[in-house]
């Protein structure tokens, strides 16, 4: 039986051809589209996923609440709570410290800068994170003070070929003893480093120069991994953490006025969920895989659509064939078995090439999302079980009520070709025009959302940002130096001045277009009330050389420099800074002190707010202080040539001569901060695709419904024509009545589309106002797709000869 169905099926297939080509690329295109979003979907919710007890590790953040209100979070927190929390709470199995460095390392003659790759971390981080040794172990790893662990990369870039273990690694004037080789960490792994070093070594370090890297309650850039105990109640351990906070900072945090915070974080969560500032690296975006995942959905259901109303239109064509099969004795439940084989062929059919189409293009389409390949590749058991989905629901979904509708057909009516059989259909109509209403909804909506996304990265790409960036180099120095390189520091910079197409040179610890390395609680006058703000230190030139605007009190003019922590110095704030600290008007800040532990400062100036990062975030309070040369990790060299490789050789040979020890590294600084808008710029285009796609799946649906309905009404058209009806008489007939539908689909998705878009935009702290053009624009440009879609068929039936149709009346 299923043999003799199966024959049928594909008869009947080939008999309607351009129906089933119509119907299997549409379901085709739906198939890829799904498919390559959804395992970029996957790939992003994977991250961690490959260590062997993630679902028990947890990273300690903590949120700092001010007096106001004002609330600020940090990814990281104190190096004393991981040792507290293991000492406290036995539902805590194991905890670590990383704590994050910068600098060269030096292995014979190999210098390499681990800009951010390198970390101190307690010996029991390989207890806790399952990581891959390919030589050594987690036991004898970071056994030893010295002792370094690396990944198969690193060792690699150190060593060439040679046997990494027991080599020698050099950094900031320590040797260290290479104890493990670590395989490369998988893509989806939100931790990424190179090098691996003793954290009890870190301790050391910083305890010759006062400092506390153990047991400090109040020095926060440690980054604070826990395991926890099989069967642990997180809520219930969770819920303990505010009285250990009380004890140990409540009496701060009374005398300040402030309230501090910790969280349990999942692992899983940090990549996708996490709001927290200073990240180990950037994230992922959860809202933009909704919107990608919206729109997977959308496409493939605007591929069923057009399964079933090609189906269900085609049904009054079957009729004859439905009514000789009753007639000679088939029931219902044969017929819908009939044509359930034909939807199980073309949905097989269609995944099979879909399948074929998504092998071919992951590879431009991973360039696309700047993610390799080989990890958007994975068809293991989940792609398998995805696609067993597909089918069946696209089988069911797609297949089950053009079968019923079909199989319902009257013996009786179907023979007797009754002209007004077509007319009965009344309820199948209904549904075909309200599935076209549905997939030009989706339609309307996705192109709604690509106009929107792309005007909110235009507006952040050419708003005026506040700060002068055009032709700004900045050159990185990554070689700690103490006081006695200052004069060698002011004779690089004036070195660089000298040279041919150099405007000026102007030195400080951050830049515009990433965060501010540091930030510290001030509190202003005799107030114990502490604000945390960011720091910023500058020297003399780099207000003027930024073009940033002073708008109350003055600039730094060789004011006193923070040679120690009891230094009184001067301070610049910016705007954001002086409405943290209370105060109406810019002016009322001015000869105003702030206090930073033994540091004591004079405000002398307000800066006006510039965005020193993506149009994402809101502005920050900064606290700018006229910095000390050997602390400054950043020159910004402002360049004016026509020969750009010629200066950069020149300013090469300068760094070179001045720090042979330091790697040469630069950046230019309007495309470092339009990098930040990468993620949104990918969106937007990956949006745009599938939303094109989108509209030719639709658009392929409508052709062949408006093929069908021509057909159908040759006859009619035919008589029209021969009564004097003009050919835009005829194209109109067909024309208006898809348009209204287009135009009720404009309807349904203008609120759609508006809620999604004001939902998104208010992830930004500066965005666009949502235009009616936004909703407008698609609703026209459907309209003319479809209007030029169905017209092309009604302008051939037309122009046809009337009497090709009428000479069998």
């Amino acid at each position: 039986m299923f043999r003799n169905n199966f024959k049928v099926a594909i008869r009947n297939l080939w008999r309607n051809r351009g129906f089933s080509a119509l119907n299997i690329v549409g379901l085709a295109i739906g198939v890829t589209a799904f498919l390559l979003i959804m395992n970029y979907i996957r790939f992003e919710y994977s991250f961690d996923d490959f260590l062997d007890h993630e679902t028990r590790i947890y990273r300690v953040p903590m949120t700092v609440t001010e007096k106001d209100g004002k609330i600020q979070t940090f990814a990281f927190t104190y190096p004393a709570v991981a040792k507290t929390l293991k000492s406290e709470f036995p539902e805590i199995e194991q905890a670590v410290r990383f704590r994050k460095r910068y600098g060269v390392v030096k292995a014979g003659e190999n210098k390499i800068l681990e800009a951010g790759s390198l970390y101190y971390v307690d010996p029991a981080v390989f207890k806790i994170f399952s990581f891959p040794f390919k030589e050594g172990n987690g036991e004898t790893g970071l056994a030893d003070l010295n002792d370094a662990v690396i990944t198969e990369t690193a060792a690699k870039k150190y060593f060439g070929n040679d046997n990494a273990m027991g080599k020698t690694l050099r950094y900031n004037d320590e040797n260290y003893t290479v104890k493990g080789v670590l395989k490369d960490l998988p893509a989806n792994s939100h931790l990424k480093f190179n090098v691996l070093l003793n954290f009890q070594k870190y301790i050391q370090l910083v305890k010759v120069g006062g400092g506390d890297a153990d047991g400090s309650w109040g020095w926060s850039d440690f980054y604070t991994y826990i395991l926890l105990k099989p069967g642990t109640n997180v809520k219930a351990l969770e819920a303990k953490l505010p009285p250990m906070v009380e004890r140990y900072r409540g009496a701060d945090m009374k005398e300040r006025s402030y309230q501090l915070s910790l969280q349990l974080q999942p692992i899983k969560d940090i990549h996708l969920r996490s709001t927290y500032d200073y990240e180990l690296e950037g994230n992922g975006n959860l809202s933009y895989l909704k919107y990608l995942a919206a729109a997977a959905l959308f496409i493939l259901f605007i591929a069923w659509i057009n399964y079933v109303n090609l189906s269900t239109a085609r049904a009054i064509d079957r009729s004859k064939e439905v009514g000789v099969r009753k007639v000679i004795g088939a029931n219902r439940f044969q017929l819908i078995r009939q044509f359930m084989t034909e939807s199980v062929f073309i949905n097989l059919l269609a995944i099979g090439i879909g399948v074929f189409l998504f092998t071919i293009v992951l590879s431009p389409f991973a360039t696309l999302v700047k993610r390799e390949a080989v990890d958007l590749r994975e068809m293991g058991a989940q792609f398998w079980l995805m696609i067993g989905a597909i089918f069946l629901i696209g089988t069911l979904l797609a297949g089950f009520y053009p079968a019923f509708v079909m199989s319902s057909f009257k013996p009786i009516q179907t023979l007797k070709s009754s002209p007004g059989f077509a007319g009965k259909g009344t309820s199948r109509q209904f549904l075909r025009k309200s599935l076209v209403v549905i997939q030009f909804t989706a339609a309307i909506v996705l192109i709604a959302g690509a106009i929107g996304f792309y005007q909110q990265l235009r507006f952040m790409s050419s708003r005026d940002i506040g700060v002068d960036i055009k032709q700004t180099l900045v050159l990185n120095q990554t070689i700690g130096m103490d006081s006695t390189k200052i004069i060698s520091i002011q004779s690089f910079m004036n070195d660089l001045k000298a040279l041919n197409g150099v405007k000026s040179v102007t030195a400080s610890t951050s830049v515009p277009g990433g965060e501010v390395g540091g930030s510290e609680g001030f509190t202003l006058g005799t107030s114990l009330a502490e604000k945390r703000c960011r720091v910023f230190g500058i020297d003399d030139h780099f207000i003027p050389d930024y073009g940033l605007k002073i708008v109350a009190g003055r600039a730094f003019d060789n004011d006193p420099k923070s040679t120690n922590s009891n230094t009184r110095i001067n301070l610049i704030v910016n705007e954001t800074a002086v409405k943290i600290f209370g105060f109406g008007k810019n002016e009322e800040i001015l000869g105003k002190e702030l206090h930073a532990g033994n540091t004591t400062g004079t405000v002398i100036g307000v800066l006006k707010d510039y965005h020193q990062e993506s149009l994402q975030f809101n502005y920050d309070p900064i606290i700018f202080y006229p910095g000390v040369e050997n602390e400054f990790g950043n020159f910004s060299v402002k360049v004016q040539t026509t020969n750009m490789p010629q200066l950069m050789a020149s300013v090469k040979k300068v760094w070179n001569a001045r720090f042979p020890e330091s790697p040469f590294t630069f950046r230019f600084l309007d495309e470092s901060y339009e990098a930040q808008y990468n993620n949104d710029r990918l969106f937007s285009t990956v949006l745009l695709l599938f939303t094109a796609l989108a509209i030719l799946v639709a658009c392929l649906g409508l052709f062949g419904l408006s093929l069908f309905t021509v057909a159908k009404r040759a006859k009619e058209l035919s008589i029209r024509k021969v009564l004097g009806a003009s050919i835009l008489q005829v194209v109109s007939l067909i024309t208006k009545d898809y348009l209204k539908l287009v135009i009720v689909a404009g309807l349904v998705a203008i609120p759609i589309a508006w809620y999604l878009l004001r939902n998104w935009l208010n992830d930004y702290a500066f965005h666009i106002e949502i235009g009616w053009w936004f909703f407008l624009v698609p609703l026209v440009l459907i309209i003319v797709i479809a209007g030029a879609t169905v017209s092309y068929q009604s302008l051939k039936a037309a122009l046809a000869n009337p009497v090709k149709s009428l000479r069998n009346e």
